[in-house]
């Protein structure tokens, strides 16, 4: 049976045994599905590291450089790609096929972990966010559904900002990816594109951007506390009622359920129609230097089946055969699948782009407070990425 361990187990048959890093969040499923590995697999044992959101990264990054590695690795798939580029991974090619047709993945998932050469891991879980909103404060103030467009969800937001609520937040506090991502969908609604992991941002878009993500914190319709508040905070702020909408992922629709809210999920507004988001997920690698190269590949396989994908994910799986399940289509989920499958790409993950996170994220904070005005955070965003992305643009 599959044992949980704090380290990589050494010693022993490495031929028999696969090592797995996986985060602690699918321990529980995962040991039932090993169970079951095992006994299809009666000529390998599966030993298990849990690894934690706030230490994976750095863990995994140490591991790769100093080719210490387990034999497969679960992880972001947008960390994928600054691997590939150190030829840290092991090309999975092999793997997709007639029992695993790489046209049963959502639009984007591959697109993240393959090159021009080889597809280097197999993503499993597969997710964005979209619109959440209070149908109760909704009614309250007169609206009938969410908005579908900018120009409504402005009003929208406004009409809702009364009182001690207001009419939309964002996680200006939390990790600059979170709030930089919102920036991002935003911009790539009003034209910037991602191509080959790497942004192609304009003036345009980012002003367009601004004058949402930052310019309502600075106008009053979004939540003051939205400079100290982090995506869990915001969720709050929305549970207590003092925001009525937010872009968040359906994971925040199940425990607004659980406080007994009346909550609502639409797609994402754009300037005149849907809107973009970014998709990420998690997904499965083994590294170049694995020991058990052929068990490695053994267990990918099993753990992309369906079946498989489905028990392990609590949001959608990477396949579109394993999410065909009535609970990845429920009220509650459906408009994040459709934001999913139709409207989102995946979200840029160049290593110059993720350089320049810190300077996007401090222009919208600037604007959010006035500083600076959402031409002036453009122009100074269109500067670094000039600069940063200048050579691969």
């Amino acid at each position: 049976m599959a044992t949980i361990a704090v380290a990589v187990v050494s010693g022993g048959d490495s031929s028999r045994t696969v090592t797995w890093w996986l985060p602690n969040w699918d321990t529980e499923i995962a040991q039932e599905l090993l169970a079951e590995f095992e006994a299809e697999n009666p000529d390998l044992t599966v030993q298990t590291v849990e690894t934690t959101v706030d230490t994976m990264a750095n863990k995994i990054s140490v591991a790769l450089d100093s080719g210490d590695t387990p034999d497969v690795i679960t992880d972001l798939v947008s960390r994928t790609r600054t691997y590939i580029r150190s030829d840290q991974l092991t090309d999975l090619s092999g793997l997709y096929g007639p029992g695993m047709p790489r046209e049963d993945f959502i639009n984007g998932a591959l697109d993240a972990v393959t090159t021009d050469i080889a597809t280097y891991a197999v993503p499993y879980r597969w997710d964005c966010i979209s619109l959440i909103y209070n149908k109760d404060l909704f009614a309250a103030a007169g609206i009938d559904g969410p908005p579908a467009t900018w120009p409504e969800f402005i009003a929208d937001a406004q009409a809702l900002t009364t009182g001690d609520a207001a009419g939309v937040a964002w996680p200006m506090s939390g990790t600059p990816n979170d709030l930089v991502n919102r920036f991002l969908g935003f911009a790539m609604s009003a034209g910037a594109t991602v191509e080959d992991g790497v942004p192609h941002l304009d003036v345009a878009s980012s002003q367009a951007a601004l004058e949402i993500v930052g310019s309502s914190v600075a106008q009053g319709w979004a939540s003051r506390s939205s400079l100290e508040v982090n995506n869990t905070e915001v969720r709050e702020l929305f549970i207590n009622g003092r925001v009525a909408m937010y872009v968040g992922g359906v994971f925040d629709v199940e425990l607004e359920r659980e406080a007994g809210m009346n909550v609502g999920t639409a797609v994402t507004p754009g300037p005149d129609g849907p809107g973009m988001q970014g998709a990420d997920g998690w997904g499965y690698i083994v590294p170049a230097e694995a020991k058990n190269v052929d068990g490695a590949k053994r267990l990918v396989a099993f753990l992309s089946r369906p079946d498989a994908m489905a028990r392990l994910t609590s949001t959608y799986p990477a396949r579109v055969s394993a999410a065909a399940g009535e609970r990845f289509h429920d009220e509650d989920r459906q408009a994040h699948y459709e934001q999913l499958t139709e409207h989102s790409v995946p979200t840029p993950n160049d290593p110059a782009w993720v350089s320049m996170i810190p300077s996007v994220y401090s222009t919208i904070q600037s604007v959010a407070l006035g500083e600076s005005t959402p031409a002036e955070g453009a122009r100074a965003i269109q500067a670094e990425a000039d600069r940063l992305l200048g050579p691969v643009r």
